[in-house]
């Protein structure tokens, strides 16, 4: 295996933990390389050069080598400081940094979900509403990942219409809902589309105001659920961290808003 060197690389801290007795193992979110994994060797000693730069939310210039899959860091440099998120939009920061722990694998890159990243970072650095912007993180994310939906068809192939009722359902699509007793007046013998799939019901306009990124205030909570029936088959089991963090906020009577 030939032996990997990255000089200068743009990137973010997504998550940090220790390593034996004064390193840490980094997981970072790359430009040109994805998410990438690093033993920073002796990074919590005392006079460590990189002790305080490992922060999240923070733009970094990362020097990396290695063989194998964990890479070695050699070099760390801070970026343009970025004001950090605090309240709500700190929750929202950790979950956009879980998500692409969960689902993007190492040495994957997508330079374009690492630009809607940054811009998602700028956001949540202002007072500006970000729910929205959060929902179309999660659906390039998918995208970007192969496992996009396709917002404009429904999974007969025939065209949405705004004002159309269907269950969206992960592996198939939209699907429409009809009356029971319309369908079989009609003579359809497509009776399984009056049976309503596990799924989320929405509205043709919901779908293509998220693909569109045009959502409106009214669509933000059905847009939400829908976005969590996509994504629950590639988070796996264990229960978002970043979830807690927003009940930690519940309590607290700091937030009152729709939650992620």
């Amino acid at each position: 295996m030939n032996r990997t060197i990255v000089e200068r690389q743009p990137g973010y801290l997504l998550h940090s933990r220790p390593y034996r007795d004064s390193s840490a193992l980094l997981e970072i979110w790359s430009r040109d390389h994805g998410r990438v994994g690093l033993v920073a060797r002796g990074a919590r000693r005392a006079k460590s050069p990189w002790r305080g730069l490992l922060d999240n939310f923070q733009p970094l210039s990362i020097s990396w080598g290695g063989k194998g899959e964990l890479k070695t860091l050699r070099g760390l440099e801070s970026g343009p400081l970025m004001t950090p998120p605090v309240g709500e939009a700190l929750a929202a920061a950790y979950y956009i940094n879980e998500l692409l722990l969960r689902t993007c694998m190492r040495q994957d890159p997508h330079p374009g979900l690492y630009a809607r990243y940054t811009a998602m970072l700028e956001v949540l650095a202002t007072d500006q509403p970000f729910e929205p912007q959060l929902r179309y993180f999660e659906l390039q994310l998918l995208n970007e990942l192969g496992y996009g939906a396709d917002f404009y068809t429904d999974c007969h192939g025939d065209e949405l219409l705004p004002s159309g009722v269907y269950q969206f359902v992960a592996d198939q699509g939209a699907v429409p809902l009809l009356p029971r007793d319309t369908a079989l007046n009609a003579g359809d013998q497509r009776d399984d589309r009056t049976r309503e799939p596990v799924g989320e019901k929405v509205t043709g306009r919901l779908l293509m105001a998220l693909a569109q990124e045009q959502l409106e205030d009214d669509q933000l909570m059905a847009a939400k659920r829908l976005m969590r029936v996509l994504l629950r088959p590639h988070l796996g089991n264990r229960p978002l961290e970043s979830r807690r963090l927003w009940a930690v906020y519940s309590k607290l009577g700091k937030t009152d808003a729709v939650r992620h």
